[in-house]
């Protein structure tokens, strides 16, 4: 249940990025990125009042604002800006790194621990995805990759760190109350990106807007930090690998953008680098459990 969960959520944010990039030259950078978290503390705010929720120990307010640092901020300012330069298409190959920078912020804030084997498949798909990043991109197009990796580091330590708290708080409370303790700073810094002529901007941009506010930022955490807490942030991590793939599909729907066979030849060595790696730490696995009971 906890990889389903993973998966749903997986889903959810797999249109991030087309939805962002449907923003980006119609709205500031820092008030999509910052926006979207004020639509999901405002519905936060809603959910835990109806629900009667009642309020988070403090002793655990430091790792819920690493939290928005990480998720509420760090990767939608990020990668708010990084679209303005890059394909979403091109943004989901590069964020197939994921997975193996939530392994290993796992492994850093929750102990969680890995086989080397594990280790060695992950550092080579995300080496082959910095060498399509730099080597099929001209330098225009490098500093928006910077900005797209600072977005995945910002994601890993979120989802991380989320992950531990939702195991003993539950994932849409952790998500809510992170989103509610940056609300005033993001509502400020929204407030001074929002601009008059931004009320002319077309339906798209807002409904692209919108579905970040609500579904990336809220309601795809509940079903994400749900499946780390139920099966763990390494493995439940892995379920990443299906985003860049589902990333193409909705930035060729929506975006009318290429999808060309070198994007999919290295989401297909990506996605098969780790898969490989999870297959030796299964058997091996396994092959100490029969020891045991032998």
């Amino acid at each position: 249940m906890g990889m389903f969960w993973g998966l749903i959520g997986i889903f959810i944010f797999s249109l991030t990025l087309p939805a962002t990039k449907l923003t980006v030259g119609h709205f500031d950078p820092l008030f999509v990125g910052m926006g979207r978290a004020v639509v999901a503390g405002l519905l936060s705010i809603f959910a835990l009042k109806i629900t009667k929720t009642p309020l988070l120990p403090i002793v655990i307010l430091p790792r819920l604002l690493l939290v928005s640092l990480g998720v509420v901020i760090g990767f939608p300012v990020f990668s708010a800006y990084a679209l303005q330069s890059i394909p979403s298409s091109h943004g989901g190959v590069i964020t197939g790194i994921l997975p193996l920078a939530t392994a290993i912020a796992g492994t850093i804030l929750a102990k969680e621990s890995q086989t080397i084997l594990f280790w060695i498949a992950s550092l080579f798909g995300s080496m082959v995805v910095v060498f399509y990043s730099v080597w099929n991109q001209d330098l225009s197009f490098k500093f928006g990759d910077l900005f797209l990796f600072l977005a995945v580091i910002s994601a890993a330590i979120g989802y991380a760190e989320g992950g531990r708290l939702s195991k003993q708080h539950g994932g849409w409370k952790v998500i809510s109350w992170s989103l509610i303790v940056s609300l005033p700073f993001v509502i400020i810094v929204s407030a001074i990106a929002f601009q008059a002529d931004d009320w002319n901007a077309p339906a798209s941009a807002w409904c692209g807007f919108l579905y970040t506010g609500i579904f990336s930022m809220f309601l795809g955490f509940f079903a994400w930090y749900k499946g780390l807490a139920m099966s763990g942030i390494g493995k439940v991590g892995q379920i990443q690998l299906i985003q860049p793939f589902l990333t193409f599909l909705f930035s060729s729907l929506l975006l009318s953008e290429t999808i060309d066979s070198s994007m999919i030849l290295i989401g297909l060595l990506v996605a098969l680098s780790i898969f490989l790696g999870r297959i030796r730490l299964k058997k091996k696995t396994v092959a100490i459990e029969t020891q045991k009971e032998v």
